[in-house]
């Protein structure tokens, strides 16, 4: 799995910083998104600084809200996360 992770190429577009926050604590791995990809999204959520982990707790409750545009703006100065696969 570790192999997978390493595979996954990273992105500084907010809209995948914002997949990477919907999905760094999906229960089980969506066959689409692949096993990697969520590990991938588990590692980068993992590696964040508080400030960084309250902005993206912060855009995923813009988001559960209906305000995309807001929640990517949250994400802006975030660490590239892993590129959305879909």
């Amino acid at each position: 799995m570790k192999g997978d992770i390493e595979m996954i190429e990273s992105s500084d577009a907010a809209a995948d910083k914002l997949q990477a926050v919907l999905n760094h604590d999906f229960a089980c791995a969506n066959d689409d998104l692949g096993v990697g990809y969520v590990a991938a999204c588990r590692t980068w959520f993992a590696a964040l600084t508080a400030r960084e982990r309250t902005a993206a707790n912060a855009a995923m409750v813009a988001f559960n809200h209906g305000s995309e545009l807001d929640a990517e703006e949250l994400l802006r100065d975030l660490p590239p996360a892993p590129r959305f696969p879909l």
